[in-house]
């Protein structure tokens, strides 16, 4: 199964930036740490599967956003959150290629928004772009 394949590398990814602290992923309980704790939580954002070749035996590209939501202490400054982005950015490097059982993901590009508040926390969201290539099954 692909679509699990390409989301297992991206978060193998992830935990290979070793940030070091709390997080929470999509399909699973969490509760965010006490608000003096930086905690994370990622998404997947799959855009669009298109061919990439046809026939049986095809390939496929499936592109899309994994996303880091980094949540840190109001009033902590910008030097915690900051070293956090610039782990991401310097684990997924444009060109870095992810691999989980033969499933090959490669980083496109790398962005992040502003810092702001957000439900008590100040937040800035890292958006890992990334492509990858399926072959599709016989039918």
């Amino acid at each position: 199964m692909s679509e699990v394949k390409i989301q297992a590398a991206l978060v193998q990814g992830y935990n290979a930036a070793a940030l070091g602290i709390a997080t929470g992923g999509e399909g699973r309980d969490f509760k965010p740490p006490s608000p003096t704790t930086a905690w994370a939580d990622w998404f997947n954002l799959p855009a669009s599967t298109d061919v990439a070749s046809l026939g049986v035996g095809g390939n496929d590209e499936t592109t899309g956003i994994f996303q880091v939501n980094l949540n840190y202490p109001l009033n902590d400054g910008t030097a915690n959150i900051l070293s956090a982005v610039q782990k991401l950015r310097d684990y997924f490097v444009a060109g870095r290629r992810l691999v989980y059982q033969g499933q090959c993901v490669k980083v496109e590009r790398v962005t992040r928004n502003n810092l702001r508040p957000v439900d008590g926390w100040q937040q800035i969201n890292v958006s890992i772009y990334y492509s990858a290539y399926t072959i599709r099954p016989e039918v």
